[in-house]
């Protein structure tokens, strides 16, 4: 049996998102094949880069990828190693996960196609030191921030304290996420660290907001809590209160030009309301929304559907 998808999914086997964009997929009777980085080695793949034409065996079912039928490509994964204190592994599976994930890039040839996202891209939207650039290019506030190893006594100011990079860390099997810390100035020490952070002016009290931009559409949501929120809301998921809004169109006009700047097609955007106004903190282009679709009602599945099958391209 020979499938000739529109719509190339990559991601992996336990992502609940691809899951929901999948479902959407079968709804909407679109031809697709997933291919699940944790799953490479179960088929049987071969690439011609020239014409170009990927070919994928599943199960004994053969997806012909190819320029005349694929409309879009839904590629789910950061481009940056973060697990970083990974046990450690042979040299076997050392040549699978580098070898396979410049197999990921090799496929960056379908250039016709619609990426959400392009990994090149990708790449480039995950230096946070650059989105605050092109955030403040566009016009965008953006909270004063420095990158340093080095604290010194502030009185007066407080800070928020966090990683360069999404970092996540390990010990004997056990993962932790480094979430932004608030400090206040006063509390700093004359230190000297062997890694370097962002230190950045902390906007309390605020109102935290996510944007989620798919193509040219723009989902803009308000994350209260009972209390005030200091620091990331991410640790205070289970206690929020997430509301629909409309973002003023000057803002609005700015963020989509950001995202152009990135070449992005999706991105998770979290901004703060400080003193009534918008200030940019940072995009994930490959951020989570299952959550929003779980906890307000908006259908993100179906919308990235649609896009992938060029609806709705505004």
């Amino acid at each position: 049996m020979k499938i000739y998808p529109k719509v190339l999914i990559i991601s992996n086997k336990f992502d609940f998102s691809t899951d929901l964009v999948a479902h959407q997929l079968n709804q909407m009777e679109t031809d697709y094949v997933r291919i699940n980085r944790d799953q490479f080695r179960d088929y049987k793949i071969e690439f011609d880069p020239l014409v170009p034409v990927l070919n994928v065996v599943i199960e004994n079912v053969e997806y012909i990828i190819d320029q005349v039928h694929l409309l879009s490509i839904f590629f789910r994964a950061p481009t940056f190693l973060r697990d970083i204190f990974q046990e450690e592994v042979d040299g076997e599976e050392q040549l699978y996960r580098t070898q396979w994930a410049a197999f990921i890039r090799a496929i960056t040839v379908f250039e016709d196609a619609l990426w959400v996202n392009n990994p090149i891209d990708t790449y480039k939207a995950e230096i946070k030191a650059l989105q605050l650039s092109y955030a403040k290019q566009v016009g965008l506030l953006v909270p004063h921030t420095i990158i340093t190893n080095k604290t010194t006594p502030q009185p007066g100011e407080i800070f928020a304290i966090k990683s360069i990079d999404t970092a996540i860390v390990s010990s004997k099997k056990e993962e932790a996420f480094v979430y932004t810390s608030i400090v206040d100035g006063s509390d700093l020490q004359e230190n000297h660290y062997s890694s370097p952070f962002f230190l950045q002016k902390a906007l309390t009290p605020k109102i935290d907001v996510r944007i989620t931009i798919i193509g040219q559409q723009v989902v803009a949501m308000y994350i209260k809590g009972n209390v005030a929120i200091r620091g990331d809301w991410r640790k205070f998921e289970d206690e929020l209160i997430y509301e629909p809004f409309e973002l003023p169109s000057e803002i609005k006009a700015r963020i989509l030009n950001f995202t152009k700047k990135f070449k992005l097609n999706y991105a998770a955007i979290d901004m703060v309301l400080y003193n009534s106004e918008y200030h940019f903190i940072e995009v994930n282009p490959t951020g989570e929304w299952a959550w929003l679709q779980k906890n307000t009602g908006i259908d993100m599945g179906l919308i990235i559907a649609k896009y992938l099958c060029h609806e709705n391209l505004g």
